[in-house]
């Protein structure tokens, strides 16, 4: 199998730190690629040219984070990453952690281009989203363990954005997330891949 992705994203990081949760870095090849590059070796598999994409080794073309989870969930059923219909708390969990990670990327995105071109709109909403939910985790936090779990690698890749995002400040207000995501982010997986600056 061959993982496309960029160091940068974290939907990639869920993927590959989903992988190295696994046990399945023996079975994938890790591609590190460019995005928005119309000469990018990603587009000759993916037409979307986003990360990350799974090639198969029946050369299935798989993208989006969730279902490359699901897919790599199968090669180890001894860990349950990917909630089941069974875990309806999780897969709540899971919504709910993508939904941040989403607004959060929205907020970088338009942070990224230049002043005059920022929408304060888009800002404001995902500003307050992210507030919303970050008042969410933290009342739920007695719910959230240490185990790897999809939920629990969407959301430690969201709130690791925070230096991409400064003026969220979130760790002041919510000592106790702080600490849960300072734990989590000790994990080998996530430490093998912390984005480059």
């Amino acid at each position: 199998m061959r993982l496309f992705y960029t160091p940068n994203s974290p939907y990639a990081r869920i993927a590959r730190v989903a992988a190295l949760e696994l046990n399945l870095s023996n079975r994938i090849n890790m591609q590190k690629v460019t995005v928005r590059d119309p000469n990018s070796v990603l587009l000759n598999y993916n037409p979307t040219g986003k990360v990350p994409t799974l090639v198969t080794d029946d050369k299935f073309i798989l993208s989006e984070t969730r279902i490359i989870c699901v897919y790599l969930n199968h090669f180890n059923n001894e860990i349950k990453l990917v909630a089941d219909i069974s875990n309806s708390f999780l897969q709540h969990l899971e919504g709910i952690t993508n939904g941040f990670l989403d607004g959060i990327a929205v907020w970088v995105r338009e942070r990224r281009r230049p002043l005059s071109e920022q929408s304060p709109g888009i800002i404001e909403l995902e500003h307050f989203r992210a507030l919303r939910c970050l008042d969410y985790f933290n009342k739920i936090l007695d719910k959230l363990d240490q185990s790897p779990k999809l939920a629990h690698l969407t959301l430690s890749s969201a709130l690791g954005l925070e230096n991409r995002l400064p003026e969220l400040q979130w760790r002041q207000k919510y000592p106790k997330l702080a600490h849960w995501y300072d734990e989590f982010s000790g994990r080998p997986s996530m430490q093998s891949t912390i984005p480059e600056n």
